[in-house]
């Protein structure tokens, strides 16, 4: 039930009334009710947070509050960033005032982001369905399409670019420790070059966008064709390559567009988008405090860079096993034994798993004043 709503993105809340009907409250009523009971009888018997849930059970109270404090100040990042980015999109602005009279403020964002954390790591697509949760959350609020796809692209950009900006320090780290093998620190110097060449190509792309896609339409060519043989053509090469070219052009064109001239939102926005990711990262820190495993910061957040990276990429919904084994691999890499997995797990549990049953929760809430939005959109 909840799929079939969230992959419809519009909401089932009855315009042109003020107050709430019984019929609306019913089935407000019913829906809590039924998700509150599924989550009651399927939650525990999930493998992963059982285990997750046995492993912070005896951990240290307070850190554990700090744990999801961490969470939640990343969410709010989150939704302070989506908030802006669609006000800039819809022509009112950042202002939290004029935000809120759009029916956009803090809780409705925060909400939203939870909502929108549940559908990556449930529904099938990921980030396509967390995008279309988006988009149909803020057109029942009275935005135009255009200006919700412009403020959806803003804020993926922002986020995925500061994650490429760790990913890029992470590796570098790795290229420099010396404490690695031979074997270790080339391949790390090889993610490093090649997460350089695709910020390379996303910005050259703009101006020499054929050159770009003959250019990566013959490496991928070469690297592909021996192990594929005939199920890989040259055709479906330049293909692929046509679209990662369209995508790189296209997101760098969101960010000129919407932060060049503005020195000052380009800063607040960027700090957004790294706050989302460092408050997230803070929440593996304390775990691994509250669960007395010994660390270094350092290595966490390196690990954490190439693990959230991974974590990611469209493999698994919300990363579910890619991140764990690219984090403990990197971990396992700089010296950490399997008692890292203990708090990795633990982690998982803010991280992964929170999120779920929060979003069924806070669903129905997104249509709280949406008719009113609606009307102060139609007011301009």
């Amino acid at each position: 039930m909840l799929q079939n709503r969230l992959e419809r993105g519009v909401s089932w809340w009855p315009e042109g009334s003020s107050s709430l009907s019984r019929r609306t409250l019913l089935k407000t009523v019913l829906y809590l009710a039924s998700a509150g009971l599924a989550l009651y009888l399927l939650l525990p018997q999930l493998p992963g947070i059982r285990r997750s849930l046995a492993l912070v059970a005896g951990s240290s109270g307070p850190l554990l509050v700090a744990a999801f404090g961490a969470i939640l100040a990343s969410f709010l990042c989150y939704g302070e960033l989506l908030g802006r980015s669609a006000g800039a999109a819809a022509g009112f602005g950042a202002s939290i005032g004029r935000r809120r009279r759009r029916g956009l403020g803090r809780f409705f964002t925060l909400r939203l982001t939870v909502v929108i954390h549940g559908a990556y790591r449930v529904l099938p697509g990921g980030g396509g369905a967390s995008a279309a949760v988006t988009y149909g959350v803020l057109r029942n609020r009275g935005l135009q399409p255009a200006k919700v796809g412009l403020a959806v692209a803003t804020m993926g950009a922002l986020i995925y670019l500061a994650l490429g900006v760790w990913l890029l320090l992470s590796l570098l780290y790795l290229v420099l420790d010396r404490e690695l093998n031979r074997l270790a620190t080339a391949g790390a110097l090889l993610l490093f070059a090649l997460t350089l060449a695709a910020f390379v190509a996303a910005f050259v792309a703009q101006r020499r966008p054929k050159a770009v896609r003959r250019v990566l339409s013959g490496i991928l060519y070469g690297i592909v064709r021996p192990f594929l043989h005939r199920r890989w053509s040259r055709r479906k090469t330049e293909a692929w390559s046509h679209r990662v070219v369209s995508w790189l052009r296209d997101e760098v064109r969101v960010l000129r567009d919407q932060l060049l001239g503005n020195p000052r939102r380009a800063l607040q926005l960027g700090g957004l988008a790294l706050g989302y990711w460092a408050f997230d990262a803070l929440c593996l820190i304390v775990v691994f405090l509250a669960l007395g495993v010994g660390f270094s910061p350092v290595e966490i957040l390196v690990a954490y860079g190439l693990a959230t990276a991974f974590g990611n990429l469209p493999i698994t919904p919300g990363g579910l096993g890619t991140f764990e084994a690219a984090m403990l691999g990197t971990l396992a890499l700089l010296g950490y034994g399997p008692e890292a997995a203990i708090p990795v797990l633990g982690y998982r549990l803010f991280n992964f798993w929170l999120p779920i049953p929060l979003a069924v929760l806070l669903y129905p809430t997104l249509s709280f004043g949406a008719s009113r939005s609606r009307r102060e959109s139609r007011k301009g």
